[in-house]
């Protein structure tokens, strides 16, 4: 039996690697993060539904998570309105640039308080002063990239997904899935990759028991017609208005 020189293997050795196919790059979570900021930034307009889970660690009074249908229309750069509806009730929120409008469906509740800013203003001055923010309000700011860099201290990539909407899943959408380390909780950001828009995000806390944000988004329109009457607040009959307290107010009630 001939032997075959060891040069000889080593050459059909390479020759053989040289035939396979090249292995993919794995995409860049970084820029992925920046087309997904850009295709928001890029709309002048648009609209789209949420539904969000809230475990009840991460909500004041509450025994049980919160699950509710969020609704969200923006026009830059300063109005913004939205509508959650859970079992707990009905909540809208509109800001036109120069007022913000509360009110609880419930109880039929309302407060309004001047705002004359920006939606990046309208974000800060609620955390700030009133101690929330508008609901999804990141994804609605004039750079929702900086606002996740901000929050997270490193971005990397974890793999392909698909999302399960629809019958049996079938309508669900392949998206490309981010983990977003940061010093107050963990968050995994899914990305479409043929739409580059956010599909799916999940924040899990860094307290006790790992309470969870769960965040699907649908019915993306990036080309919404919008009008005047979206962000315009009109009380309705009969509803009574009321103070919206400030963060410093409340905890100075707490004390007494």
């Amino acid at each position: 039996m001939k032997l075959t020189h060891p040069k000889s293997i080593l050459t059909l050795g390479l020759l053989a690697a040289s035939l396979l196919p090249a292995a993919a790059a794995e995409p860049n979570a970084d820029q992925l993060l920046r087309q997904m900021s850009a295709k928001l930034v890029a709309s002048k307009s648009f609209t789209f539904q949420a539904t969000r889970e809230i475990d009840s660690a991460l909500l004041e009074d509450h025994s049980l998570p919160e699950k509710a249908r969020i609704a969200v229309t923006v026009q830059r750069p300063n109005k913004l309105s939205a509508r959650s509806e859970s079992k707990a009730g009905a909540r809208r929120f509109v800001a036109d640039g120069r007022t913000l409008s509360l009110l609880d469906e419930k109880t039929n509740h309302y407060a309004t308080v001047p705002m004359h800013t920006t939606i990046d203003g309208l974000a800060d001055q609620l955390e700030q002063k009133y101690g929330f923010v508008p609901p999804l309000a990141e994804f609605a700011l004039s750079n929702p990239y900086a606002e996740f860099k901000r929050q997270a201290h490193t971005i990397s990539y974890l793999g392909r997904g698909k999302t399960t909407e629809g019958f049996l899943g079938l309508a669900g959408v392949e998206c490309h899935r981010l983990a977003l380390k940061g010093k107050v909780a963990d968050a995994e950001l899914w990305i479409g990759v043929g739409d580059q828009l956010p599909r799916k995000l999940v924040a899990t806390f860094h307290r006790a028991g790992q309470p969870q944000l769960r965040v699907a988004f649908s019915t993306w329109n990036l080309a919404a017609p919008v009008n005047a009457a979206d962000f315009t607040f009109n009380p309705p009959q009969g509803a009574q208005k009321i103070e919206m307290w400030t963060t410093a107010k409340m905890q100075a009630a707490r004390k007494h």
